[in-house]
């Protein structure tokens, strides 16, 4: 732990042994003068009325030349020590860290102008005060305390604390740094502080660890898109020679034959087989695109009905298409992909009927906007939003649910390709998703698309 820091060092030459060497140099030079100018007088002059006169003269000029001394010595005493509080202001102030400096009691002695625009104020005004005359009792009740601490412990203390800058207002984050202060002979001075802002430092670091999972999470849904790809051909080739025979079978069988049902159930299973190789190809990326320009209002709307029978007489489904809308690039049966499984799922979250709300707009993304969606560039985008009043999904469970495989349905409930499919095609056709759910409360899915 770091030791309390002292004013001066031990190779500083002290107060009291400036001042002893002044004396000593006025003392040896008056002694000179009064000895050396005596007997010049009496050597010079005979006359006790002129020696009274040059006596009296020789007073004058010795006060004279000793006020001259004087002069010089303090001027150039002053002019030192202004120098040094000139350079030493002037090293606090090029610091852009806030330095301040409290007595034992926590009032301020010093500060540079940075902590200057942390209340507002100029030094001046603070120098004589304490935090309690400019920040909420809370807030100078925390400072006291850790200013405390670090008296106590007599070395460094480290915390972090938010505070806002009068001078413009913004809240930051303050690593501080608080060190006891001692004179030369170990009596507490005080408490300086050194505050350093590490907002920025603290966003990079967390926008860092967002990207690296976000990396991570790629590489993981790159790696099983290869796998599923790669199986979901050799299942499909064998789904075709399956159904190649059921259908040639089943064209040169009678109709009245029993054994038809069973070819028909064959076939059948066959062809939902293929869908599920069709989801993961599409996951996989592996299966063809065919973008065009498209208003999502009609799409959307030519789904309806469909939608309409999928969630069932329990469940209100509700579509509000926004006026105008722009239009985008993207694969129509890919979207109806997307919005089937956005609703199936919607409605799977709400076994107890509601309301599943449809909706589009038209909305420009900033900067600030795309930050938490990396794969979006600012600009105007189309949304898409699908929201329910279900059961919510739970926070540890929300960065997983896009994953293969992965889903918070009963067994044989879901494959848990629903959503990965979705955010494979939103991806593939340059879009973001983004996904806001409250445990109880529902879950509302928003995807982006660029405008065309």
């Amino acid at each position: 732990m770091a030791e309390s820091i002292p004013l001066q060092t031990k190779a500083a030459v002290s107060p009291a042994k400036g001042a002893l060497r002044v004396v000593l140099l006025y003392a040896g030079f008056s002694g000179l003068w009064i000895l050396l100018s005596d007997r010049a007088v009496e050597a010079l002059f005979r006359d006790p009325a002129i020696m009274t006169r040059v006596s009296i003269l020789k007073g004058w000029v010795f006060v004279a030349v000793t006020a001259g001394l004087l002069f010089l010595m303090v001027k150039r005493l002053v002019e030192g020590v202004a120098s040094r509080e000139a350079k030493l202001q002037t090293l606090m102030n090029a610091i852009p860290d806030l330095v301040w400096l409290k007595n034992s009691e926590g009032v301020y002695l010093g500060c540079n102008r940075a902590f200057e625009s942390f209340f507002g104020a100029p030094e001046a005004q603070i120098l004589g005060r304490t935090d309690y005359d400019f920040v909420p009792k809370e807030l100078a009740d925390f400072f006291r305390q850790k200013d405390l601490e670090a008296i106590a412990s007599g070395g460094a203390r480290e915390n972090e604390e938010w505070i806002t800058i009068a001078e413009t207002g913004k809240k930051i984050l303050l690593e501080t740094l608080k060190v006891p202060m001692r004179d030369p002979d170990g009596a507490l001075v005080g408490v300086l502080g050194i505050g350093r802002d590490v907002t920025e430092n603290r966003r990079l670091l967390a926008e860092q660890v967002r990207l690296e999972d976000q990396l991570h999470q790629a590489q993981k849904m790159e790696l099983v898109g290869r796998f599923a790809g790669g199986v979901a051909h050799d299942y499909n080739n064998m789904l075709g020679v399956i159904l190649a025979n059921a259908d040639l079978a089943m064209y040169h069988m009678p109709l009245e034959q029993p054994e038809r049902k069973r070819l028909e159930e064959i076939v059948r299973a066959a062809r939902h087989s293929a869908d599920l190789t069709r989801q993961l190809l599409a996951f996989a990326r592996q299966q063809p695109v065919d973008p065009r320009l498209a208003n999502l209002n009609e799409e959307v709307a030519s789904l309806i009905g469909v939608l309409g029978r999928l969630v069932g007489a329990e469940i209100h489904l509700e579509w509000t298409p926004a006026p105008t809308l722009w239009k985008v690039r993207v694969d129509a049966t890919q979207f109806g992909q997307v919005l089937t499984n956005l609703v199936v799922n919607a409605r799977d979250a709400s076994p107890d009927g509601g309301r599943i709300q449809l909706g589009t707009t038209n909305c420009t993304l900033t900067e600030a906007d795309c930050a938490d969606l990396p794969d979006l560039r600012p600009g105007d985008h189309v949304c898409l939003s699908v929201q329910d009043a279900g059961r919510g999904i739970r926070p540890e469970l929300l960065s997983r649910i896009f994953e293969p495989f992965f889903t918070t349905k009963p067994l044989g409930g879901g494959t848990g390709l629903g959503l990965a499919l979705v955010h494979g095609v939103v991806r593939q056709n340059h879009g973001a998703i983004r996904v806001d759910s409250t445990v109880g409360e529902g879950t509302c899915f928003q995807i982006y698309l660029p405008r065309a």
